[in-house]
């Protein structure tokens, strides 16, 4: 894309962002008892790039549907992204999220739970409201994002608690817990514009594939990133001993004194902040952050391969998912 393109969809995904942030207050506004929705009010409110409705309003324009049709459906998948971040938080013991503090930490865990199981409540009558798209797939697609988000979260208390998964057992985990929400904005955007099955299929293959990208990039940033966006401690996966994509890798690799050094990783057992340099030198020399970098490239385009297989112009949901791939907080 050129620059004023570039431009020009910046726009436009500010304006997407702000119109899911005014319908998810909207959702919730008069909702009583305050005791629950004020909880489900302040997750809503946490902002952020809202990225998982916005690949669904992308995907359903390029069939030719507009927001005002998908708009319930774009609500519904944000609404189960915080519902599974509320119940994560929950489960790993989580103080902060996004630089604020966590719903069973501002009010208890009784309430994080319920505020969870209500946002997951109000994403079922969201896609009962869709005006676009077969009632019976919207549905199947919607209980298989929200199985494949248990799955892997499931997946993901093994990986944080065993030393000898291989990184395949990773990327399956990340194929649930990040890539089966991502695989179901776009392949529901594509329900929505009644695309055929062969459209929907690669629709759901470029969010395994995104998801992928995401994740490891993700990983790879918490050690490497030096943008002062990314907001967060350089290392904190290796200082909380958390399972990642870098570490199962740098497991799969290392030998000798390596193998000793990260096999004593592991949650309640993480680095100090001081141990971090030698940890990303380790990983350096065994090509562990090299092979992060060529699995993020290959994945994006393998995303993007999909994306090029569908009719109907794709330039737009092309430039946001290649963004996606290339960011760098």
């Amino acid at each position: 894309m050129g620059r004023q393109q570039d431009t020009d969809l910046e726009v436009k995904l500010e304006r997407l962002r702000a119109e899911i942030n005014s319908g998810l207050s909207d959702l919730v506004k008069h909702h009583q008892p305050s005791e629950l929705y004020d909880s489900v009010r302040y997750v809503l409110s946490g902002g952020g790039k809202r990225v998982r409705p916005v690949l669904l309003v992308l995907s359903a324009e390029v069939f030719g549907v507009g927001i005002r049709h998908t708009m319930p459906l774009a609500l519904a998948v944000e609404l189960i992204h915080n519902f599974s971040l509320v119940h994560d938080d929950i489960m790993d013991h989580a103080d902060s999220r996004r630089g604020r503090k966590t719903v069973h930490v501002l009010w208890n865990i009784d309430t994080a739970i319920l505020c969870g199981d209500v946002l997951l409540a109000l994403a079922a009558e969201c896609i009962g409201r869709a005006t676009s798209g077969d009632p019976a797939q919207l549905t199947r697609a919607f209980g298989r994002m929200i199985r494949e988000l248990c799955e892997g979260q499931a997946l993901d208390m093994v990986i944080g608690n065993s030393q000898n998964l291989t990184t395949g057992d990773y990327l399956h985990m990340v194929d649930g817990k990040t890539g089966g929400l991502l695989s179901a904005s776009l392949e529901m955007g594509g329900i929505a514009g009644k695309a055929d099955p062969d459209s929907c299929l690669a629709l759901r293959e470029a969010g395994k594939f995104i998801g992928r990208a995401f994740q490891i990039n993700d990983d790879l940033l918490d050690l490497v990133a030096d943008d002062q966006r990314w907001g967060k401690v350089q290392g904190g996966d290796l200082m909380e001993g958390k399972g990642t994509y870098l570490l199962t890798e740098a497991r799969q690799r290392a030998t000798g004194e390596d193998a000793t050094f990260f096999a004593g990783i592991y949650p309640g057992s993480g680095l100090t902040e001081e141990e971090i340099p030698k940890a990303q030198a380790r990983m350096e020399a065994l090509g562990v952050l090299d092979a992060a970098r060529e699995h993020v490239h290959s994945y994006t385009h393998q995303a993007l391969d999909r994306i090029r297989s569908l009719s109907g112009n794709t330039t737009e949901l092309h430039a946001l998912i290649q963004e996606i791939g290339s960011r760098i907080y």
